[in-house]
């Protein structure tokens, strides 16, 4: 079209037949004609199309600034073309048409009825049909009497099979076989038997029907309801009632005058008394129960639980795992008699000599507190008694010792037993931080106390009573303790690995507090650490000596007992016994040092050698033997004979002996033996005869190295099984296309093939459809519930606008006639 928008819009509608002549007919080569000439109906239609031609703004059309391709359908469709408006327009159209189903539902919804087969075991295939038979008797018996109970007049009792219906007037039953004739005036009398009176009298009373007792309950609810109308109005009247008199019975109340007290108290003696009773008895405390007295088979089973329960602490500490409640300050409770000196030997090792007996040191204690108790008495065989001075809890360790200036060592434990009663931390407040303190120093003193060889006795008992209190008090134990354990490391550092006689003492009280075989202790670890070290020291001191040799062994036979239930293998203890026993043995020389752990280069000392003519008198058949602290390091300081330094050797066979027994499951054991054998059987040369118990020892320890290395197992990799790498034939078309999608020659195998492929995309399009409905569905209901919400809120809203405004127009009513009033006064 040429011209102006006018021009074209008259051209557009003269050529559609809508202006100009309409009666005109033209001849038209083609059969079409215009919608004005056949369809007149269609002129709205028409006018929007032209209309739509000239108003281009009004579409809609989606276009892109760039070129972008969107998968449409399976295919790759540029973003705002034509197909992929139509792909828009399609999803509109689905969406509308979804829309109307879901209209169509909800409006459909609950009101389409069906025929529901409602008859009685139609769908049972477990009943006979005899049963279902009767059992739709008895429901046809059931509905009848419901429905002849509701609104019939008869009921089930007015009913006889015998006699059929009966008639009732007045709640009895008539019947015509017993009425006579009237006498006199003609009327109709009926007779009745005296007798049959009473026995009817006798009979029970008739059941009652439904409308009379229907009635009876409505009259009773009546008369309730009634009666609670009247007892709620009377309490409602006195209610009124006291409220208007409660004004008069407040003033009389406040016009009443308190009686006047009397000055002087009236009550008698007895009176005054039981008052007094009655105040002192709000103070007691109320009686508990007394526990049932256990017979002994509880007593065994409960100490029988708790063994167990400190052995499986015990064993969650020895591995590390943490526990509830940690005894950090309580020792192995399952074998102390090492630590307080048993009779065991053999397994003890070093043990201090007791001078005197258990019941002896009961009579002295016993003696020391008559003694305080009458300090003027003089006890027989005795030449004098000192007056005790008056206990007081000391702050130091020099306190004490100035408090026990004039007592005797032997009175040390009774005297810190008196301590403990008096300043128990239930007596007074701040006594609990006092023992704390004092525990402290009772270790300090138990190690001054060692220095003494004659003070063996009191430091047990003392030991025995500081067990005790580190359960209770232990905090300034555990510093001093590891304050002490510093001081022990420097002496080992600055004396060339020689520690003192109190520092033995310590090693021997660490082990019997606390628990060795925890897998980390604040104090047991630090003193494994510092005897490791010394024993260190000594294994590679240039010049050794006997003290050195004398020190090493106890500190090994201390560390051994404290593995005793761990079991942890010490390198340390390892090369020292290898070395004190180059040291003692006669001609080191004709060891092969193939074998040995430590080279001979540095560690043999020919002063220290035991002589090859040396032979002992005595013969020794076990390694049993045993030294006191005292007399080991006086003879260790003494000149070296040949006796003692064979009884060293002795102790060490028997240290390598406990080892071999507490490493037996080590893998590493092997090389350990190696060495031990060699040497063990070094010294059999020289002393066969007085050591004869060494060739069952290497007996022993030759068959433990044989099960050992047949039980070694060599390390290796992981071993992973091989894993093939899938490979697969390459499979080539000689004539291929790629429009062909099967190549199978068999028909009806590609008929089935493209069957399942049809079902399978089929099967996908349903479920599509279905999640896409099922989420219109969905948001459908959830806009329904929002616009319900919305709905009831805003229908809320106006109500309290409406209550509000009502509201305050009545109020704003009552200030102005509250203002009239105020006015008119």
């Amino acid at each position: 079209m040429a011209g102006s928008q006018l021009k074209q819009l008259k051209e557009a509608l003269r050529a559609k037949g809508l202006v100009g002549q309409t009666n005109v007919k033209k001849k038209s080569k083609t059969s079409k004609r215009t919608p004005s000439e056949t369809r007149r109906n269609d002129k709205e239609q028409v006018i929007n199309e032209i209309r739509s031609q000239f108003n281009q703004f009004d579409q809609r059309l989606n276009r892109t600034k760039r070129d972008v391709s969107v998968i449409q359908g399976g295919k790759f469709v540029k973003a705002g073309s034509k197909q992929h408006n139509d792909a828009t327009r399609s999803k509109s159209n689905v969406q509308k048409n979804m829309k109307m189903q879901y209209d169509l539902e909800k409006r459909s919804h609950g009101k389409n009825s069906a025929i529901v087969d409602r008859r009685f075991g139609e769908s049972n295939k477990h009943l006979s049909a005899e049963e279902k038979m009767l059992e739709r008797f008895t429901r046809e018996k059931q509905s009848q009497s419901k429905k002849r109970g509701l609104y019939s007049i008869e009921s089930e009792d007015e009913y006889d099979e015998d006699e059929g219906l009966t008639l009732t007037h007045g709640g009895k039953v008539l019947s015509l076989e017993d009425e006579d004739d009237a006498i006199g005036d003609g009327s109709a009398t009926r007779f009745v038997d005296e007798d049959q009176l009473e026995d009817e009298a006798d009979q029970p009373q008739r059941k009652k029907s439904k409308k009379e007792v229907m009635k009876e309950i409505i009259a009773k609810s009546k008369f309730y309801k009634h009666q609670r109308q009247v007892e709620f109005q009377k309490t409602q009247d006195n209610i009124e009632d006291l409220d208007e008199e409660f004004g008069d019975i407040m003033q009389e109340i406040a016009n009443i005058k308190n009686p006047a007290k009397p000055k002087f108290s009236t009550k008698t003696e007895e009176e005054k008394e039981y008052d007094s009773k009655v105040r002192e008895l709000t103070y007691d405390r109320r009686s508990v129960p007394a526990d049932r007295t256990k017979t002994d088979e509880e007593l065994k089973k409960e100490h029988d639980d708790r063994m167990k329960k400190l052995e499986a602490d015990r064993l969650k500490r020895m591995s590390g795992m943490e526990i509830e409640d940690d005894r950090n300050a309580e020792g192995d409770d399952l074998d102390d008699e090492f630590w307080a000196g048993s009779d065991d030997n053999e397994e003890d090792g070093f043990t201090i000599k007791d001078s005197e007996n258990e019941e002896e040191d009961e009579e002295e204690d016993e003696d020391d507190d008559n003694d305080d108790e009458n300090p003027n008495s003089k006890p027989i065989g005795r030449v004098s008694v000192k007056k005790q001075p008056q206990i007081i809890i000391p702050a130091s360790h020099e306190d004490f010792l100035a408090s026990l200036k004039d007592i005797d060592t032997t009175r040390h434990p009774a005297y810190v037993n008196k301590i403990i009663e008096i300043y128990r931390p239930n007596l007074a407040e701040g006594n609990k931080d006092k023992m704390n303190t004092f525990v402290g120093i009772l270790f300090e003193h138990i190690l001054y106390l060692s220095e003494d060889d004659s003070n063996t006795a009191t430091i047990e008992k003392l030991s025995a009573i500081l067990k005790k209190l580190a359960e209770s008090y232990n905090q300034v134990l555990v510093e001093t303790i590891r304050q002490e354990i510093n001081f022990i490391q420097e002496r080992v550092l600055d004396n060339s690995g020689l520690i003192l006689k109190r520092d033995y003492v310590f090693f021997i009280i660490i082990g019997y507090l606390f628990s060795t075989s925890d897998h980390y202790h604040l104090i047991v670890t630090p003193c494994l650490i510092v005897m490791a070290e010394t024993l260190t020291t000594l294994i590679y001191q240039p010049k050794a000596s006997l003290a050195h040799i004398t020190q090493g062994i106890f500190i090994s036979d201390i560390l051994l007992n404290y593995q005793r239930f761990s079991k942890r293998y010490i390198p340390e203890i390892v090369n020292f016994i290898e070395k004190a026993l180059l040291i003692l043995s006669p001609e080191p020389t004709g060891i092969s040092p193939s074998a040995l752990l430590l080279s001979t280069n540095s560690i043999i000392d020919t002063q220290l050698n035991l002589s090859k003519s040396f032979k002992p008198e005595e013969i020794f058949k076990t390694t049993d033997i045993q030294f006191s602290i005292g007399d080991l390091i006086n003879k260790s300081n003494q000149e070296a004979d040949n006796a003692f330094k064979f009884q060293l050797l002795i102790k060490l066979i028997s240290l390598v002996e406990k080892s071999v027994n507490l490493w037996k499951e080590k893998t590493n054991l092997i090389e350990v033996l190696n060495s031990d054998i060699i040497i063990l059987k070094h010294f059999i040369k020289y002393y066969a005869t007085q050591l004869p118990f060494l060739v069952d020892l290497i007996a022993r320890l030759t068959k433990i190295r044989t099960n050992l290395s047949n039980e070694r197992i060599p390390l290796v990799l992981q071993h992973h099984r091989a894993i093939p790498i899938a490979t697969y034939a390459p499979k080539f078309e000689e004539n291929f296309n790629p429009d062909k999608k099967s190549y199978d020659s068999n028909v009806e195998r590609q008929e089935v093939s493209k069957m399942k492929n049809q079902l399978k995309k089929e099967r996908k399009a349903a479920l599509k459809d279905i999640r896409q409905e099922s989420r219109f569905v969905a948001n459908e209901q959830i806009e329904e519930k929002k616009q319900m919400y919305d709905q009831y809120h805003k229908k809320m809203a106006n109500i309290v606008n409406t209550i509000a405004t009502t509201e305050g127009a009545e109020k704003n009513e009552y200030e102005r006639e509250k203002k009239l009033r105020k006015s008119k006064k």
